[in-house]
């Protein structure tokens, strides 16, 4: 399988890495005064512990199991929820974690799974949550695809009895990374606010990147301004930290020297969704499906109202009773049979000579 994910992600190399690197440099210096002057007009004023939000905390334990696995040498947190014989649900949430896998109306989108027989792993990204941290090279594609292979097959995943997963953001990027490097062990997938990565420069992975992509692959400096609010006042990343952002800019950083290599498509069946103004992006992304399904939402986040319906319809149809199924099998037969007599009929009833 490492043979199979050569071929399919290429590294940027040759002038067009020396070209990457100078538009980091020159590109990233001119974001940055943009950035400062920004700052300036708004009049910026660093974060007092008294204009953070209060502490909330939320026990529920009826969303599952917290467990820990060490995988590569590299320790991850999730919550495992449902029969461990069911089939795996994996799903990647967004960076950094800003706890929108806990809302309820997704809660009831994991409760519903595993009433259903599934089992979900909702696992915290590198950097995220209680699993461990990197630098850019441990979280570079193809070291990620890596690790999360190692989960899937540790969780029993196999190309018999593959996996379904759901990712947002910065987890929607490694959703097609996997599905296009390991596409066997998948039989589904969702991605959520998150375009295919070969767009990575047309559409950024992620909104915190809008007009900073070049700035953001300096080492530091992103991790300070992201964490000061310079790009993010009045966002749900507001009162986050400098080593909250780690995990997530190196996720990003390392995507940049990456792409999916030719016409390669996924072959596993594809629900792309995103905001309202991102049909272009979710038509660009699609080329790479051999069986996508576009939808558009008000807020592709966890949180939206109409995600719930759609994920459950994508992964396992709109459920009937059993009797609505009979009755509708019955009536299917009925109606067959009646407009066979109908045909009959019309014939007998026509002249001789017709």
């Amino acid at each position: 399988m490492g043979v199979k994910r050569k071929k399919v992600l290429d590294v940027v190399s040759g002038w067009e890495s020396v070209e990457l690197i100078l538009k980091c440099v020159f590109v990233g210096l001119w974001q940055m005064i943009q950035l400062s002057v920004r700052r300036l007009w708004k009049g910026h004023r660093r974060k007092a512990s008294k204009n953070s939000p209060p502490v909330e905390l939320t026990v529920d334990s009826s969303i599952g199991i917290h467990c820990y696995i060490k995988i590569m040498g590299v320790k991850y947190h999730y919550v495992e929820t449902g029969p461990k014989n069911g089939q795996i649900v994996l799903i990647l949430g967004d960076a950094p974690d800003t706890g929108d896998l806990w809302v309820p109306s997704w809660s009831s989108v994991v409760r519903r799974l595993a009433e259903l027989g599934h089992h979900v792993i909702t696992l915290d990204l590198r950097g995220n949550g209680a699993s461990e941290p990197g630098d850019r090279i441990d979280l570079s594609p193809p070291r990620a695809v890596e690790e999360l292979k190692c989960l899937l097959t540790a969780l029993g995943v196999s190309e018999s009895d593959p996996a379904v997963v759901i990712g947002f953001g910065i987890g929607g990027m490694l959703t097609w990374y996997l599905v296009h490097c390991e596409g066997s062990l998948v039989s589904k997938f969702a991605v959520i606010a998150a375009p295919h990565p070969n767009l990575y420069w047309q559409h950024p992975p992620a909104a915190f990147c809008h007009r900073s992509l070049h700035f953001i692959q300096w080492p530091y400096f992103p991790e300070k301004w992201l964490a000061e609010g310079a790009m993010q006042e009045g966002s749900q990343w507001a009162s986050s930290r400098a080593r909250d952002w780690s995990g997530a800019l190196n996720y990003v950083r390392s995507a940049a020297w990456y792409r999916i290599a030719g016409e390669h498509k996924v072959s596993a069946r594809a629900l792309l969704a995103g905001a309202r103004d991102s049909a272009a992006q979710l038509v660009a992304s699609a080329q790479f499906c051999a069986h996508p399904a576009l939808r558009l939402l008000a807020d592709p986040s966890p949180r939206d109202k109409d995600l719930p319906a759609l994920i459950l319809d994508f992964l396992v149809g709109k459920q009937k009773p059993t009797e609505e199924v009979s009755k509708g099998l019955m009536g299917r037969v009925l109606g067959a049979v009646a407009d066979r007599g109908r045909e009959l009929t019309a014939r007998l009833a026509l002249p001789a000579n017709a």
